[in-house]
């Protein structure tokens, strides 16, 4: 299993992970999906997430969280795809992006569901 997962950070230091495509594999590998979840709702660099497996959704509708987010009172803040696309394309407009600018872009997305331009 990666070892980016069920694990804590700051929004900064997993921003820094997903630049670099540390998170990813070369091909599909459903290990390497993930979900952030975290207890604050403004998008800073020094917001506490956890990464951790995506909420998984029973036949019945029911949303099972992982354990930890549930006892932290976490919610779910974005999905592997939305931090990735955020920081892909902000990359692919200007290659020496900062993770502060990153934060930016990601918290831009959330409230705005579109891209920012750089």
């Amino acid at each position: 299993m990666p070892n980016f997962k069920n694990k804590t950070y700051r929004l900064s230091e997993f921003i820094e992970i997903v630049k670099n495509k540390q998170e990813r594999s070369e091909q599909y590998n459903p290990l390497y999906n993930y979900a952030i979840y975290a207890v604050e709702a403004e998008v800073t660099g020094d917001l506490e997430i956890y990464v951790g497996d995506p909420v998984e959704v029973t036949d019945s509708d029911e949303e099972i969280y992982p354990e930890y987010a549930l006892t932290h009172d976490m919610w779910y803040f974005c999905s592997d795809e939305n931090i990735q696309d955020v920081v892909d394309l902000a990359l692919s407009q200007r290659a020496d992006i900062s993770i502060k600018q990153l934060v930016e872009a990601l918290g831009y997305y959330l409230e705005h569901d579109d891209f920012m331009d750089f």
